[in-house]
């Protein structure tokens, strides 16, 4: 009898073990399971941003649309400055396209609508925008020419210009702004076409000299209508320009630099009448004209206006011609692109 029950504890015992071991086993199974699981999702959501990440840099940084939702709403951003921001929180919806934007708002006695003025963006929308600088160079300019001699006093010969007659007008095409100060300080660069007549005032025209190569004077018919050099150049400015912080905004702005041209063409032009009837003579020649310049300009404007003043560091003619000459314009920009 003792045997017998010696023999039941001993295999109670070995079967209470094996089911110990086998629970055991269960649980470090159900262990790595979790693990493996957990390393997984970890994976996957490292994969989830390097996939978001790389969505964005193949949309560019101009074309970036973030959307932000959380338990107190949604936000969209469309563009890097936020040109399109779109933000419903609770019963208001704010839309802002560019400069403007409008508040809807559900009430109890309706739905009212609001225009948010741009002042007031960063408040409502919780978002600076960035507005990037740009300069004034492109646009239709014309004014007035004239030059002066080494003393700063005009030419009394047959270089004298009629003033009121003598045209500048400048065409400038292409325009490049990079900013360097907060958005409000920045250099402007591009390119021009310059066209300029100079309109002289006494019944002569001028030729070159052939053996000194100096300008001298050209006797035309006294009943001449009009006598005029004219000289064409393809100018690159160097602009610097500043946006002054106040009240006006970015809307009133200063600029000051140096524009370089390169002589195209040069030629006179002479219109007079024989026996009734019209004549015109045009004659290409180099004129011993430099062929290429620098002046200083400065600049301002407001909006859409600006006016300028350009003053040659370069003579007209070349070095060692006669006359020395500094040619000068001022003018108003007409029509800006």
């Amino acid at each position: 009898m003792k045997k017998t029950i010696g023999v039941l504890v001993f295999l109670v015992i070995l079967t209470s073990s094996a089911f110990c071991y086998q629970d055991t086993v269960s649980v470090a199974k159900a262990d790595t399971i979790i693990q493996v699981e957990e390393v997984a999702l970890e994976q996957e959501e490292a994969d989830m941003q390097e996939k978001e990440t790389k969505d964005q840099i193949e949309l560019g940084s101009n074309r970036i649309v973030q959307v932000i939702d959380d338990y107190d709403g949604t936000e969209v951003v469309v563009g890097r400055y936020g040109s399109v921001i779109v933000i419903d929180r609770e019963d208001t919806v704010r839309i802002k396209v560019g400069s403007k934007g409008i508040k809807i708002t559900d009430t109890w006695d309706g739905t009212n609508i609001e225009i948010i003025e741009p002042a007031n963006f960063e408040k409502e929308f919780n978002y600076h925008y960035k507005k990037r600088f740009k300069g004034h160079w492109a646009g239709f300019e014309m004014g007035m020419n004239n030059y002066l001699t080494p003393d700063f006093t005009l030419p009394g010969d047959y270089m004298s210009l009629n003033t009121g007659k003598s045209w500048n007008v400048n065409i400038n095409f292409i325009q490049y702004s990079l900013n360097i100060a907060k958005n409000s300080f920045g250099l402007v660069t591009g390119l021009g076409l310059q066209m300029n007549d100079y309109k002289f005032n006494g019944n002569n025209s001028i030729e070159k000299d052939p053996v000194s190569g100096d300008i001298i004077s050209l006797a035309i018919p006294t009943n001449a209508k009009m006598s005029k050099l004219h000289v064409d150049y393809l100018t690159l400015p160097l602009i610097f320009e500043v946006h002054p912080s106040n009240r006006l905004g970015r809307k009133l702005y200063f600029g000051a630099g140096m524009i370089g041209s390169m002589k195209l063409r040069s030629y006179t032009k002479v219109k007079y009448y024989t026996d009734g009837k019209k004549n015109k003579n045009k004659t290409h020649n180099d004129y011993n004209i430099s062929p290429l310049q620098y002046a200083v300009t400065f600049r301002a404007g407001f909006k859409a206006i600006r006016i300028f003043a350009n003053y040659n560091l370069q003579p007209l003619f070349q070095a060692n011609i006669d006359p020395e000459l500094y040619p000068f314009s001022v003018g108003l920009s007409l029509i800006p692109f």
